[in-house]
């Protein structure tokens, strides 16, 4: 899953100060659902998106997360970031962690993915 498409960043007008924490990561994960689809979700975001396929959540997943970021920085941030999923959503995110880390190099149907939406939410003034 890690040839996923990038998906078109926005960016974020007017300050040429860096508004994300250079040390921002979101944790979230991919699974298949009960009823077949697949479920996508940043637990730091509380963003839950479905998908077809996989691939298909996740880039869904990501175009929400950077959509989000993108309203939340054009005003106040007090409540937005983070904004912690369920603690129930929490805990399942853990629970695939846990089964990654105990059965690592075994056949998975879920994805796990700690990453950054990058510079370009900052107009590139890195």
């Amino acid at each position: 899953m890690s040839a996923v498409a990038e998906s078109k960043q926005p960016e974020i007008k007017g300050s040429s100060k860096c508004l994300i924490p250079k040390n921002l990561v979101l944790r979230c994960i991919v699974f298949k659902n009960d009823i077949g689809e697949y479920t996508a979700e940043c637990i730091d975001l509380d963003i839950l998106v479905y998908g077809k396929t996989a691939h298909e959540a996740y880039r869904s997943l990501k175009d929400a997360v950077y959509g989000y970021l993108d309203v939340a920085f054009k005003g106040d941030l007090t409540g937005l970031l983070p904004r912690p999923a369920p603690r129930s959503h929490r805990l399942r995110y853990h629970i695939y962690a846990l089964r990654a880390g105990l059965f690592a190099g075994a056949k998975r149907n879920f994805l796990l993915s700690d990453w950054s939406p990058g510079p370009t939410l900052c107009n590139n003034h890195f």
